[in-house]
């Protein structure tokens, strides 16, 4: 019985394994969620692929986890993305996210500045008469001849 129980199990496993590994890979990030939320996501399915199955455990490197996370962000990070992999350092996840984070938050506050609703501006112009103390010259004259 026990046989029994652990075959039905162990094949739930892998199947509960197989769909982690489908979610990891085709995990999408988009745009009008926060960054740093979805990357939490894309980590908790790394650590699940690891406890997936004890007797193979499917360890994914923190350089590769952040390797993936940087290649899934949305179209709008994409020169984040590019100065992210020039630059020579490895990533940690919790680094990773870090840097996310601060780069998210200075977009929301550029955002801010430019998304005023309701908001209107003009320019004035005055114009400066600089020639008030010059006489002005006669208008409207007409030479008489006798």
């Amino acid at each position: 019985m026990w046989d029994a129980l652990e075959a039905q199990y162990g094949v739930s496993d892998v199947g509960s394994e197989l769909y982690t590994m489908e979610q990891f890979l085709n995990y999408k990030m988009v745009e009008d969620r926060s960054m740093v939320e979805q990357v939490h996501k894309i980590h908790t399915l790394a650590k699940d692929l690891k406890n997936c199955s004890k007797e193979a455990p499917c360890v994914l490197p923190d350089k590769f986890v952040a390797g993936v996370i940087i290649s899934k962000l949305p179209s709008s990070w994409r020169d984040f993305a590019t100065l992210l992999k020039h630059k020579r350092q490895e990533f940690t996840i919790d680094g990773l996210i870090g840097t996310l984070d601060v780069e998210e938050k200075a977009r929301a506050k550029d955002t801010r500045g430019k998304e005023i609703v309701g908001a209107s501006s003009a320019n004035f112009v005055q114009k400066n008469n600089f020639h008030k103390n010059k006489k002005k010259p006669p208008q409207n004259q007409t030479k008489t001849t006798t």
